[in-house]
């Protein structure tokens, strides 16, 4: 069980405290409620690229990094569709020196034309690397193309078209950071030794006093429904071998049916002797990998099943066999017992382990707080130890339907 502080200071902004003594460092995660669903469809990849931008210096700051650096810390980020989380982790001694950059570059982000122009070859050449130059790169855009049509998630993180960000002004820019980086749009969570008063005291100096004009993301997006038939795409691929991916639509973070399916992708295809591995790579020798997972998101979950043919191998027969594979995994029932329950239990001891890590903590108390609750982080492993194995066969059994599957053959690229 964590101890939570929490408060809020008068601009808006939501801080989470968890005292730690027995570590000799202090975590600052600062996330933002803003994420690629929050992009306008013609200026995609914004999200993404202030994750770069954020690096590049603030009014006060000329060098990020290099502060950073000298005060014996270490900082990164990420972003996704739905939120961007910044951190510092610093030596107790230097704590204060997170607070100043983190509060600075929330303050005054030093944007110009000099720091756009090369976050945006930055963010161009990754574009190109991970879409154009790597197996599977346009996986996610064909998969959000397929299963959304109208919602704001119909394009990934990096974006649409990497011309979303050769074609950005410097007032584009501006915009977005201006309606999206601001305190009451924020949640700061630290953690580690630093006592709750000295974090009250730091936070009054160095957040409190930021005064920005606009309003707090509401979160309000078109609720798309479900697909209600099947979906494919044909396209080629820079993998030497054919592939095919089965993706369905499930429910989003705050939903219980959401556990069931994490536990039950890590049972049928979470480790080298799972059923499709079994069946379809080491038995029947039709793929040389076989595996699936599935994608927790605050506002939509995604299941993904897949394989990887060997040569010579019909995609047909394989997307058949993923199908045969996964139904007859949810028919076997309660002869799953075991396998559920050491599955259960890994689940449960992985949450325990990820609580050591004052970073980890850090991030899912900024989380949480987020999603509405930091109190959630000590409920998450009483929902997975209350999990039964009929409730996670009849979620299962719910949402993987033939009928609404998205699917994609992928070809070697000629």
């Amino acid at each position: 069980m964590i101890d939570i502080n929490r408060f809020v200071l008068k601009n808006g902004l939501r801080v989470v405290h968890q005292y730690d003594s027995s570590v000799s460092t202090v975590v600052l995660n600062t996330l933002y409620n803003v994420g690629a669903r929050d992009e306008d469809e013609n200026r995609t990849g914004f999200a993404h690229l202030f994750e770069h931008l954020m690096f590049a210096g603030s009014t006060n700051v000329e060098s990020f990094d290099k502060e950073i650096e000298e005060a014996g810390g270490q900082n990164n980020a990420f972003t996704n569709n739905e939120y961007t989380n910044y951190y510092i982790s610093v030596p107790v001694e230097n704590v204060e020196t997170a607070f100043w950059l983190e509060s600075d570059r929330m303050l005054a982000l030093n944007i110009n034309p000099e720091s756009l122009s090369v976050q945006q070859g930055v963010v161009i050449e990754e574009f190109k690397q991970r879409c154009f130059n790597a197996p599977f790169g346009m996986l996610w855009h064909h998969v959000r193309e397929l299963l959304y049509k109208k919602s704001s998630y119909r394009w990934p993180t990096i974006g649409l078209s990497f011309e979303h960000i050769e074609n950005a002004t410097l007032e584009d820019v501006t915009s977005f950071y201006n309606q999206f980086y601001l305190p009451q749009n924020a949640v700061l969570s630290v953690v580690g030794n630093l006592n709750l008063e000295d974090c009250k005291s730091l936070c009054n100096k160095w957040f409190e006093p930021i005064e920005k004009e606009g309003f707090k993301n509401e979160n309000v997006y078109l609720d798309e429904a479900f697909p209600h038939e099947k979906r494919e795409l044909l396209a080629e691929d820079l993998s030497p071998n054919d592939a095919v991916f089965l993706v369905w639509r499930g429910p989003s973070f705050n939903d219980d049916d959401s556990l069931s399916l994490d536990v039950f992708a890590d049972m049928l295809g979470g480790s080298d002797v799972s059923e499709l591995q079994e069946v379809l790579v080491k038995k029947e020798q039709i793929c040389n990998a076989a595996e699936c997972f599935y994608l927790r998101g605050l506002g939509e979950g995604l299941f993904m099943l897949y394989g990887i043919l060997n040569p010579g191998v019909d995609k047909i027969q394989v997307e058949t066999r993923l199908l045969e594979v996964l139904n007859s995994f949810i028919d076997k029932g309660l002869d799953n017992k075991s396998l559920f329950e050491s599955t259960q239990n890994k689940a449960y001891t992985g949450l325990l382990f990820e609580m050591i890590s004052p970073l980890t903590r850090a991030q899912k108390l900024a989380l949480w707080e987020h999603i509405g609750d930091a109190n959630g982080i000590n409920l998450e492993s009483d929902k997975i130890k209350s999990l039964t194995l009929p409730t996670v066969l009849d979620v299962a059994r719910q949402y993987f339907k033939k009928e609404n599957v998205s699917v994609i053959h992928y070809s070697p690229k000629q």
